[in-house]
């Protein structure tokens, strides 16, 4: 397990009240593949006990000899008529209770430790009906994030985790429109406000997460594409800046109320600071991304059609040059002689991914800067990555750039985390579906997280789409409103309404919390 440990003394009444209300004895203890049934005696009449042991309901079970405790989830509850002599006591009431073991917390050197072990009890020992702190204790839900509440035991209980169970990642999955998007907002405000993670990069391909990031009070550096090179000549200075005013306007910002000052560095580019001069606002940095032909086609030509991977390493044997721009390398494919060495099925296809990467202008822009042209791909996108939030804006790439593009910025930045910090890192990653359609982009996905993970670079993933590949790859799962059911053994993954969510996590030994963000 996770978990610590929890100071308390012997058993004693003080501790039983601390623990909650006492429902009954264990008069017969049976333990059936971690499920205990139990056979319990009690004072309160069947209507009592049955307002309590409902299905899903939690109990604590106190061990009479040792003192450990065992929490166990309510699976069936029934009334014993007539129970048998050897039994019969002076209570009125005996119920037989079935409930699947959750966890324990055993007795030592006078502290509990958290453990999967499970504790049958002896005859004599208690069922407890627990207090809402208890069951937060037991659940792990006493953390500094917030998640949201849920209705447990009858009580509305926050669901806060740790940002240590993080470290297991989150994958969050629901059909658009049902909270995820809501939910990774308020996560980010938490992470910012609350955890000791020196970086929160998002990766944005929908274009709603600055304006909410602003709007929370968060400082952040966005890094944003742009398509200059549709001018078809270099663009000057003062159109540039006209093109980051369009950009905020399309982001949801109102340039009244915001002032723009720019800065230039030989190392970091040109970058807009924007001071919104709203109270409760933090402050944005923009910083204009071209990128740059050379370093994007070698490094997607591993997700390209093999016959276009074949040309460009041809290239990258035969004529260095060819890959530096876009325009070098349809010059490069239009060579006859290279014609006449690959064939003309593979030329034609590396033609048709030339031009339609020209067309996108977001390749190898010039700004002209006092008569001199600067060159901005030249500058990385890791740059970015010097705030502590930083967001890469990807919502305006076409379809077809956006989703190589992507996942190789990912890998770039998980490498350069491992190179350059000894940081905890949160990547966020919604939209996942636009990878999942491609085997080795998700492979890549896949892979950057497994490697992250032993680098203390926690992912948290958003899709529409169930995919169990993935699934696999996290300690916490979060399942909102699906269009399909998931069939992950939990039974309350239905029905859910917009920002309700089941809770899923391993790590934590919690099954199946249904809560919600509200």
């Amino acid at each position: 397990m996770q978990r610590g440990n929890t100071s308390d003394s012997s058993i004693n009444e003080l501790s039983i009240n601390k623990l909650g209300d006492v429902l009954g004895i264990v008069e017969k203890s049976i333990n059936e593949n971690s499920r205990l049934i139990l056979t319990v005696s009690s004072k309160l009449s069947y209507n009592d006990l049955i307002s309590k042991l409902f299905i899903g309901s939690y109990v604590v079970v106190v061990d009479a000899s040792t003192g450990n405790e065992a929490l166990l989830r309510v699976n069936k509850v029934e009334s014993i008529m007539s129970p048998p002599l050897s039994i019969k006591g002076t209570n009125s009431t005996y119920v037989r209770i079935a409930g699947d073991f959750v966890i324990s917390r055993v007795r030592g050197n006078g502290s509990y430790r958290y453990s999967s072990l499970i504790v049958i009890p002896i005859n004599g020992s208690l069922v407890i009906y627990p207090s809402s702190e208890v069951i937060r204790e037991f659940l792990g839900l006493t953390g500094n994030l917030s998640f949201g509440k849920a209705l447990i035991n009858g009580y509305d209980i926050p669901i806060t985790l740790s940002e240590d169970a993080l470290s297991g990642g989150l994958l969050i999955m629901g059909q658009p429109g049902c909270g995820k998007s809501f939910f990774i907002k308020r996560l980010i405000k938490e992470l910012y406000s609350t955890s000791s993670y020196e970086n929160i990069v998002i990766l944005d391909r929908t274009g709603e997460y600055t304006k909410d990031i602003i709007e929370n009070g968060i400082d952040a550096s966005a890094l944003i594409p742009v398509d200059l090179m549709k001018l078809g000549r270099p663009a000057d200075i003062d159109e540039l800046k006209k093109y980051v005013v369009d950009k905020l306007r399309i982001l949801g910002f109102q340039r009244r109320k915001a002032k723009i000052s720019m800065s230039m560095s030989k190392n970091d580019g040109i970058e807009f600071n924007i001071d919104f001069r709203r109270k409760g606002f933090g402050k944005l940095s923009i910083m204009p991304l071209s990128i740059r032909f050379r370093w994007f086609i070698e490094r997607a030509a591993n997700y390209l059609d093999p016959e276009i991977k074949y040309v460009v390493t041809t290239l990258m044997m035969e004529n260095e040059k060819a890959l530096n721009t876009v325009q070098s390398f349809i010059s490069a494919i239009k060579d006859p002689e290279l014609l006449n060495i690959i064939g003309r099925g593979p030329i034609n296809k590396a033609v048709d991914l030339a031009y339609s990467l020209k067309d996108t202008g977001f390749f190898d822009a010039m700004v002209n800067i006092d008569g001199e042209n600067m060159d901005i791909s030249v500058f990385s996108p890791i740059r970015v990555l010097r705030s502590r939030v930083a967001i890469i804006d990807l919502h305006e790439l076409p379809d077809s750039l956006m989703s190589i593009y992507e996942i190789i910025l990912i890998e770039d930045i998980v490498k350069w985390f491992i190179g350059s910090r000894d940081n905890k890192v949160i990547m966020i990653v919604d939209n996942v579906e636009g990878l999942m359609g491609n085997k080795d982009l998700l492979n890549s996905l896949i892979n950057s997280i497994r490697i992250g993970r032993s680098h203390g670079i926690y992912f948290i993933v958003a899709t529409r789409l169930f995919s169990r590949k993935l699934y696999r790859e996290f300690g916490n799962l979060m399942i909102m409103r699906m269009n399909s059911s998931t069939k992950l053994g939990c039974q309350e993954n239905t029905n859910l309404l917009n920002n309700e969510f089941i809770l899923i996590s391993p790590w934590l030994n919690i099954n199946c919390i249904k809560g919600s963000i509200a």
